[in-house]
């Protein structure tokens, strides 16, 4: 691009430098016609000039001598005389120039002159000469006349020959500004072509080099380096400047080289480490990186160095979804076959990036829960187990303890009664466990069954407060329910909504103070889901255990009333089935909230 700018640029300096060369020629060639003018011009009147005087001297020859003798003088034949005058006064009459005032003054002299030589000969030949005086006297004034012809031809010789002088100086003067312009033209133009190349060896070559020399150093070919101009380029600074910046890419490359190498070496062994199957992938989701453990589930899987399909279907979903996906519970792990034998993998994706940001992500661990697996099927299984086993026998002393109390048998005496009630409490609270038990074991088992169903809210809000009414009239508690109808409806299963509620409700109850109030209220956190808040003025959650407070078996310290711990996890799986959300608000005017969000329908 320099380059053409340099040729453009010099171009337009000859161009101009051709055009006032041009000029100047048009100027010599107006000169040259003037002179030529002048030479057609000045020419024939110097040889007119030199007519004048000798045709005056034909006439004088011819006609004065008869004036020398002695009287009479006969008047001769005017011919010749006339035939001269005749061309004398042609001659006059071709020098005549109308645009030159000092010329027609010369030639008016000249005219004057031929005027009165020509009288002197007419008073001749009309006989006026008679005697030799008059001879004499006549003859003296035509030498005067014919000289004063001779030096007025002379004067008009003399002017023309000036003119023609002048006009040969034009002439010289023109041919030596042709010669001087042509030389002018070229010599500017070699100036040019040689500055041109001078540019272009001392500006272009240079910058040109320089521009290859980043192309290469863009490639990360470091090694090469600039020759350096001489000591009077301006280049030469520039050029030991990349030189250096070279050999500090260089170096700096050498440094970024063995540190990336061993941090190749260290996430190796981090990767050949961890006995989970890891896939590192770029932002377009092709794998960058993957361990051994990877390497071995995909060959056993048939689609060695690549995901397989469940994967990358989560993998797509987390990505189209901009979150990670880090699930925890065991039960949402993938089922792989490995040749006769089953694995779980849970898989967890997260993004990451590099500590300067130009880098990102995302990273696949495939967390083995097989054998967590297991051992949560066969804790459920013994659950489920048990719980069915004792609750046959138990029915059958549950109905026995109340033939006894309806005196099916026989009358019972105060002790008895006593007795038998003491029995038949223990057995309706060990009968609640189990029913516990049974919902835990399917729960966890995900065989929960849901049939949903469009649901009001205040509908279940009020069949709620109804049947914890009388419990909550023994101990002076108060239910409010703070609701409109203008809510929409969930979709639910009845039943295990009410379950979810009841046993919020109890527990408020059941931590409740004598005297207080439980509040059940209904709100719309967001557009998709619709509260329902269960506040009670009990003492609240301990802060170290709200954490925990929807784990399984997990009893808060301190607690002194009935129950195993399951009735919260219970409630926060059923919410889970429903793809709603439980949870515990911080404590605010000494109240407590539990809440649950239920999916709208």
């Amino acid at each position: 691009m320099l380059r053409t700018r340099l040729f453009y640029g010099l171009l337009t300096l000859i161009l101009l430098l051709w055009g006032v060369g041009a000029a100047a020629l048009v100027l010599v060639r107006d000169a040259n016609r003037r002179y030529q003018n002048s030479l057609e011009n000045n020419y024939p009147a110097i040889k007119t000039a030199r007519s004048f005087g000798v045709l005056t001297s034909a006439i004088d020859a011819h006609y004065l001598p008869a004036l020398t003798g002695d009287p009479p003088y006969k008047p001769p034949d005017k011919t010749l005389f006339q035939f001269n005058q005749s061309e004398l006064v042609a001659k006059l009459e071709s020098l005549r120039r109308s645009d030159d005032d000092v010329w027609n003054e010369v030639l008016d002299n000249l005219q004057q002159s031929l005027t009165t030589y020509f009288e002197e000969y007419e008073s001749f030949f009309r006989g006026e000469v008679a005697t030799r005086e008059d001879a004499a006297k006549l003859l003296t004034s035509l030498s005067r006349q014919s000289q004063g012809i001779t030096q007025q031809s002379e004067n008009v010789f003399l002017l023309a020959e000036e003119r023609l002088k002048a006009g040969v100086a034009v002439e010289n003067k023109s041919a030596n500004n042709t010669l001087f312009v042509t030389v002018l033209v070229i010599v500017g133009t070699a100036i040019a072509v040689f500055i041109y190349h001078q540019l272009v060896r001392h500006l272009v070559d240079p910058v040109e080099g320089l521009r290859r020399s980043i192309d290469e150093i863009r490639k990360g070919n470091f090694e090469l380096t600039l020759p350096e101009p001489g000591t009077d380029s301006e280049f030469r600074a520039v050029a030991t400047a990349f030189n250096d910046m070279a050999a500090e890419l260089r170096l700096r490359r050498g440094e970024t080289e063995e540190r990336v190498m061993r941090t190749n070496l260290v996430n190796r062994a981090i990767l050949e480490a961890i006995p989970s199957p890891v896939f590192v992938l770029g932002d377009d989701g092709r794998i960058l990186q993957l361990n051994p453990a990877a390497e071995t589930l995909t060959e056993s899987l048939g689609v060695p160095n690549r995901i397989p399909a469940k994967i990358q279907r989560i993998l797509e979903e987390s990505a189209d979804a901009g979150m990670n996906h880090l699930p925890e519970d065991p039960r949402e792990a993938l089922l792989f076959r490995v040749g006769e034998r089953e694995h779980f993998y849970l898989p967890r994706i997260f993004r990451f990036t590099s500590e300067d940001g130009i880098h990102s992500g995302r990273a696949v661990l495939l967390h083995n829960v097989t054998r967590i697996r297991w051992l949560d099927d066969m804790k459920t299984n013994l659950l489920s187990t048990v719980s069915h086993e004792v609750k046959t026998p138990l029915t059958g002393i549950r109905m026995v303890l109340h033939l006894l109390l309806e005196e099916r048998s026989g009358v019972l005496s105060p002790i008895q009664r006593t007795m038998v009630s003491s029995a038949n409490d223990d057995c309706e609270r060990l009968l609640a466990t189990l029913n516990t038990l049974l919902d835990l074991s399917r729960a966890e088992s995900g065989t929960t069954h849901l049939d949903r169903v469009p649901v009001g809210l205040p509908g279940a809000l009020q069949r709620s407060e109804r049947l914890f009414a009388p419990k909550a009239g023994e101990k002076g508690i108060s239910i409010q329910v703070e609701t409109h109808n203008d809510l929409p409806d969930v979709s639910a299963d009845p039943l295990r909504l009410d379950e979810v509620l009841n046993n919020l409700v109890s527990n408020a109850i059941k931590h409740s103070p004598a005297g207080g109030m439980v509040t059940l209220r209904t709100s719309q956190p967001d557009a998709d889901h619709v509260r329902v808040s269960v506040i009670d003025e009990g003492p609240g959650v301990p802060e170290e255990a709200q954490s925990r407070i929807f784990e399984r078996f997990f009893r808060a310290p301190g607690q002194d009333s009935d129950g195993v711990g399951l009735g919260l996890f219970i409630c926060r799986e059923i919410m889970r089935a429903h793809e709603g959300r439980i949870g515990l608000r911080e404590r605010k005017d000494n109240q407590t909230e539990f809440y649950i969000d239920v999916p709208i329908a």
